[in-house]
This record gives C-alpha cells, structure tokens and sequence, in this order.
C-alpha cells in the first residue's frame, strides 16, 4: 500500500508551485485572476475560489500565501472583511458566506519587479497591452533602452451571487486600479452588453485599453476583445454566449523615485459569470 504524502512534502510542493507562478513576468503571463469554482450559490455552500495567473485566461493556480498579498478582502452586505486561510490553503479562497446578495472579492498583490534588457520585448508588451504613449514618454524622459526596470502590482476582483442576489451592483472598493461592471452578472443574458468603468485612484480613466476574454473550452485558451474607455473611463462589450468572463485593463506611470525603477505598472481584473 503507498504511504500518503507528508504535510510537509505537499506543502513543499505547493511552494515550488508558487515560485514557479509567481516567477512569470508581465510578457510571460500576463492575467492574473480570480476564479470561483461557482459564481452563483445557494444554502449553506461554501464560496471556493483559485487565484490563477497565465494568459489568454488559461493558467495555473496557486495557493493561500499571505506574503504574497497586500490585501485579500471580502466585501458584502455586512461591510468589509479580509480573506482568512493558512499558508499553503489550496484553494485559495474557502468560505462560508456571510449574508445574501453579491459577495465581492478583491486581491492586492505585493510589487513584483521585472527587469528588460531586449526592447522588442517591452515595446511587444506595451502594444498587447495598449500602452501606446509609453515608447515616446521613455524616449523623452532619457531613459535606456537596453536595462528598462518596471514594478506591477495585481489588482484582481470577481463577483459571486449569494442566494437572492438580483438587485445588488458592484461597486469600487478603493484598489489602486479598478474595474467596476456596471450591470449585475446575473441579470445578463447572451446578446445583451455588459459595461465597465475603469476607475484610477477612485477617478475613472480615460483613453484606455480594456481587454475581455471569455473563458476556453476544456482547457483551451479564450478568445479575447478590446476597447478604449471613453471620456468617462466607461467601456462596453457585448456577451456573446453564456460562460466564464474575465475583463482586464493595465495602467503604467513613472515610478517614485525611492522604488528605484523607471516605469510602475498596475494590472485590473475582474471575473464573472453569465448563465
């Protein structure tokens, strides 16, 4: 009969998986995400949810590592609470929930930095991304174009339906960068439009790239479309089918001076569900 695994062993795994995840650049990974194992539940259910990290909405996820956040938080009809676990906790996110109505979950990760040294590959990425005034402001402010250093913090959200969740909304909850949806997943079927305001330092923001990908079959990688925000930091896209949807968006400014960087950049996501 095989011996089970030691605690220690499995979570010695679990260390090595985060590494590995972690490790994964903006050019090499660029969704970072939350993803319920239901978006919709009733009774006493528990809410599970994997934070997963790849690209074209297909990656791998990690587990409940607090060094690695900066805020992990719940927010519902009760008011605010953070995300308790244990290191190592796979999933991620285990719960049970604390009132009915839309259950909102926000993740703030700890600054990651990344170094290039080949400029195709930063000018590749800004281009993906929709960074388009990036090149030129680098250019202006006299900066290499061999030894760019840049730090990216993750900004993720999802949105969970908890019993009779009809009449909630989303709504900001202060993350540095911010989408909010501006119609209840639940109330959306295939066809109609579902709506985004891309909100930075709590103020929309204007002329900027939004990305929305619905989620692959069996493991393949999602399709993705995009769009600019219009003057109120608002964007539109229209739901094709039912399925798992992930909307993200990417902002870049010059970094403080004691961060020792040239560019800092903050990643928005946010997941839902349409039946």
């Amino acid at each position: 009969m095989e011996r089970p695994a030691r605690p220690s062993l499995i979570l010695g795994l679990a260390w090595a998986l985060v590494g590995a995840v972690l490790a994964a650049s903006p050019v090499s990974a660029h969704e970072f995400w939350i993803e319920p194992h239901d978006f919709a539940i009733t009774g006493d259910v528990k809410i599970e949810a994997d934070l997963r990290v790849g690209q074209d909405f297909k990656g791998d996820a990690f587990p409940y590592v607090p060094s690695r956040f900066a805020a992990f938080k719940l927010h519902d009809r009760l008011g605010d609470t953070d995300v308790e676990g244990v290191t190592g906790d796979f999933p991620a996110l285990n719960l049970a929930p604390r009132a009915e109505g839309l259950a909102i979950f926000t993740y703030v990760s700890s600054g990651d930095r990344i170094r290039f040294r080949d400029w195709e590959k930063f000018a590749a990425y800004l281009d993906l991304e929709g960074l388009n005034t990036i090149p030129a402001r680098h250019d202006a402010r006299g900066l290499p174009r061999d030894d760019i250093s840049e730090i990216y913090t993750r900004c993720a959200k999802t949105l969970v339906a908890v019993g009779d969740a009809w009449d909630d909304t989303d709504r900001a909850t202060s993350m540095r960068l911010e989408l909010v949806a501006g119609e209840n997943p639940l109330t959306l079927k295939p066809g109609t439009e579902m709506s985004f305001t891309l909100l930075w330092e709590s103020k929309p923001l204007a002329d900027t790239q939004v990305a929305l990908f619905q989620k692959g079959q069996d493991g393949t990688a999602g399709t993705r479309t995009h769009a600019r925000t219009d003057s109120s930091g608002r964007v539109s896209f229209t739901i094709p089918a039912s399925g798992v949807y992930l909307a993200a968006s990417v902002h870049m400014i010059e970094a403080p001076v004691d961060r020792n960087a040239d560019w800092q950049s903050y990643w928005a996501s946010l997941t839902f569900g349409v039946e």
